[in-house]
């Protein structure tokens, strides 16, 4: 794993240059010295917006306000703004999309049930390509980065603009920090899942449970298969063999996890909700877990703490590796029905370069939702009833603002951590299953009916449901999925 000292290193040296270079872009529109614009005014176009994470109950408010703000600037731009969890965004997408429902702005992920990739090569997304090579667009560009925005890529055009975050990750645990203080536990002693196994009998004593896990968010992601696609795709490599593609679900190392998952629900480390459980924050949230296991970066304890209201410690288990993970992991789309696709890139271009219209979005109204401690650092009000994803769903995370609980270094860590992750071979491939539709989307069926069982260990014969889950897997028409893939990822090295 790369050390955490180089990174800090790093993050040091660059302490003073990186946040010139992440807070230069602001808007462009003719301003006064108050802030609003000397143009005469624009025509108003009202633009909708579906985010995801959660329902916000401040959201009209903070609408409001953002309205405002727009008409200020004189943008001629207004938003009609709904946020969603995750889960109800991917049902309501897939429906507005597939019956062609007028929509203008939209999050999107390759882990959204309403698929990015998918939705890119059924025509349901706006091809961005033209937008994204006019020369007025360079400076967008080249704040996100022409090698990321090319990760995002599907059949050759973009589709959709990544948040310019963290472009790398690792797995490990996020656990509470009076635990592991009360149980003297050294945070850096904890090196594997097994490591940190050892506490969990002594955990239960103290009357927590000790592992939050839902659906996909498990220590499964410990075992670090480079899942370039989605989660529940029964293909993906072997970050320490990148030339193969093979089944994940059904491999040597991977049983031996259901066996030690098992082994761990016969002791109780997990809830008895677990294999039912749908969102692994909202669990975590109650306050009766010890630890969770989280895709990390730096400073994810301290975002984490501040959604979740909790004291915690972050424990890096895997290395920090670049993959089709961070590039499709948050994107912003424009519906190929929008009626208004160019000015829904005008303001998608300003969450990447408006610096008071992302933080409006992310932390609400000064006064009532956060109070400014200085120039760039806030302090959410407890009182708040907007509550965002905190900046990572879209635009350029950069310019959001601090709060009193992420470090100083917060961005150049960030920048730090992006620069020493080594970016996997296949950063860039993205399967197109149109030759293989039928199997690919059995196969996936198959995924989510046998995982829950095998990940939270509630399988009476592990080898036994593996043998079923295989052989479901085989008439499902894995073996033709997965060469398909592998004659995908072939080509597409061959042309590089």
């Amino acid at each position: 794993m790369y050390s955490g000292k180089k990174i800090l290193a790093f993050a040091l040296a660059t302490a003073t240059a990186v946040p010139m270079m992440f807070t230069g872009c602001s808007t462009t529109t003719s301003s006064t010295a108050s802030g609003s614009s000397t143009e005469a005014p624009k025509e108003t176009v009202t633009l909708t917006v579906f985010s995801g994470d959660k329902a916000i109950q401040g959201i009209d408010r903070v609408t409001t306000a953002v309205n405002d703000y727009l008409k200020k600037q004189n943008t001629g731009l207004a938003i009609k703004w709904e946020a969603l969890s995750w889960d109800d965004l991917g049902k309501k997408e897939t429906t507005m999309l597939s019956t062609g429902q007028e929509a203008d702005v939209m999050n999107s992920s390759s882990w959204l049930s309403s698929s990015y990739v998918g939705n890119s090569t059924k025509g349901y997304f706006k091809d961005l390509t033209p937008y994204l090579t006019d020369a007025k667009n360079k400076d967008l560009v080249d704040l996100i980065g022409q090698d990321f925005l090319d990760g995002t890529k599907v059949a050759g055009k973009y589709y959709g603009l990544p948040t310019n975050k963290e472009k790398a990750h690792n797995f490990g645990f996020l656990a509470q920090t009076d635990e592991l203080k009360k149980l003297n536990i050294d945070p850096t002693s904890i090196k594997t899942m097994d490591d940190m196994a050892k506490y969990f009998d002594q955990v239960k004593k103290d009357g927590l449970i000790p592992v939050c896990a839902a659906k996909m968010d498990n220590p499964y992601k410990l075992l670090d298969w480079d899942a370039f696609e989605s989660d529940t795709s029964p293909f993906a490599f072997d970050p320490t063999d990148e030339k193969t593609v093979v089944d994940p679900f059904t491999a040597d190392k991977t049983v031996a996890f259901y066996k030690e998952m098992k082994d761990w629900h016969d002791k109780g480390y997990f809830s008895p909700n677990a294999s039912t459980a749908s969102n692994q924050e909202t669990e975590m949230k109650t306050g009766k877990y010890f630890c969770g296991s989280w895709s990390l970066m730096p400073g994810k304890a301290d975002t984490e703490a501040t959604s979740l209201g909790l004291n915690l410690t972050q424990i890096d288990i895997t290395p920090y590796e670049k993959t089709n993970r961070e590039t499709l992991g948050a994107l912003t789309v424009i519906p190929a029905a929008s009626k208004h696709p160019d000015q829904a890139f005008q303001f998608i271009k300003l969450l990447y370069t408006d610096k008071t219209l992302i933080n409006l979005m992310t932390y609400g109204v000064e006064g009532t939702d956060y109070t400014k401690k200085s120039d760039n650092v806030i302090e959410v009000a407890k009182t708040t009833d907007f509550s965002s994803a905190g900046g990572w769903i879209w635009g350029n995370t950069f310019n959001n603002f601090l709060t009193t609980n992420q470090k100083s270094t917060y961005y150049t860590d960030i920048d730090a951590y992006n620069k020493a992750a080594k970016p996997l071979d296949n950063l860039g491939f993205i399967f197109d299953n149109t030759p293989v539709k039928t199997e690919y989307a059995n196969c996936g069926a198959v995924v989510t009916k046998y995982y829950p069982q095998l990940f939270y260990g509630t399988a009476k014969d592990v080898d036994a449901t593996v043998k079923e889950f295989k052989d479901k897997l085989d008439a499902a028409g894995e073996v033709k999925l997965l060469a398909e893939v592998q004659k995908q990822y072939d080509a597409w090295k061959a042309s590089k």
